[in-house]
């Protein structure tokens, strides 16, 4: 297969940054290299990440540099290539650099406040379309989120294809770039129909006084998906990977964030970009095998190893 990796790119944006160095490391002992895939395009993800940027500096006594990624292959060539030592995934783009060979362990997946271990990809349209199903779709100016995308692409993927609808021929097929973009570009007119993250449309958007409720419409819900996962280099020392383990596992919810001091109260705390979320839990590879199913399912070619 080839590989669906802009790995010139990403080596080049990063070089740029000053990330490497002659031995390929990812610029000395002292620095962690974090990124996450672009779930809003829209954002400065520095802010949306300053909290836990600041937990991770305090429990493993190294500075943090956010790689800042245009694309879900960025993050994963930068994990597959070892230029990256930690990232927040979604699933499908943690299955995906396994798939292509990065050395990366799973930690900690986000959970929302009482557990909740899944999230869901909605099918949307505009509120006065006249499209009810995903059948609707058929034909129709369609925005996707990005291929490496789990509920932005391949979940809808396996739910246009149970309509009997192709998802590379069946639509006209838009690659937005973000959940925030594929939402608001159905709301503005500008695609038929789209898909994102249940959380995009449900309330960040909405929260951040981008959409009104109401704009867009639900017409279809994937089944449950597993929630995204962070992940670390196994090349990072055994030290540093014990503190990110305590970090993820112990340490990442907002109640202790604020013991901690790291932020004043819980309203005001961020564990990541979507600001319902409370923290994380333990996860293993074994826990992503679902989005495996689904990629077997729908004969995605990009599931596969490189």
């Amino acid at each position: 297969m080839k590989r669906i990796l802009t790995a010139l790119a990403m080596i080049g944006a990063l070089a740029a940054a000053g990330c490497s160095s002659a031995d390929g490391s990812t610029g000395g002992d002292e620095v962690l290299r974090f990124a996450a895939v672009p779930v809003e395009q829209n954002i400065d993800p520095t802010a949306e990440y300053k909290d836990i940027i600041a937990l991770i500096e305090k429990n493993t006594g190294r500075k943090v540099e956010f790689v800042r990624s245009t694309d879900y292959n960025a993050v994963i060539e930068g994990m597959v290539s070892g230029k990256i030592d930690l990232a927040e995934f979604g699933p499908l783009s943690y299955v995906l650099a396994r798939s292509n060979g990065a050395k990366i362990t799973p930690i900690a997946s986000m959970v929302e406040k009482g557990g909740t271990p899944t999230y869901q990809s909605y099918g949307i349209v505009p509120a006065n379309s006249e499209i009810t199903d995903l059948n609707g779709f058929k034909g129709a100016k369609v925005c996707f989120v990005d291929p490496g995308s789990t509920s932005g692409y391949l979940f809808p993927s396996q739910g246009l294809l149970g309509a009997g609808i192709d998802p590379k021929t069946g639509v006209q097929p838009v690659m937005a770039g973000g959940h925030d973009n594929s939402v608001l570009s159905v709301a503005d007119g500008k695609c038929e129909a789209g898909f994102s993250e249940n959380a995009m449309v449900d309330h960040i958007l909405i929260d951040k006084g981008k959409l009104k409720a109401g704009q867009v419409k639900v017409v279809w819900k994937s089944a449950p998906i597993p929630m995204s996962p962070v992940a670390m280099s196994d090349a990072l020392p055994a030290d540093v990977k014990a503190k990110l383990v305590q970090t993820f596992t112990k340490d990442a919810t907002k109640d202790r964030l604020v013991q901690l001091g790291i932020c004043a109260d819980e309203d005001s705390c961020r564990v990541t970009a979507d600001s319902s979320i409370w923290g994380f839990q333990p996860v293993t590879d074994a826990t992503f095998d679902p989005v495996r199913e689904v990629c077997a399912a729908t004969h995605n070619e990009k599931c596969s190893t490189a």
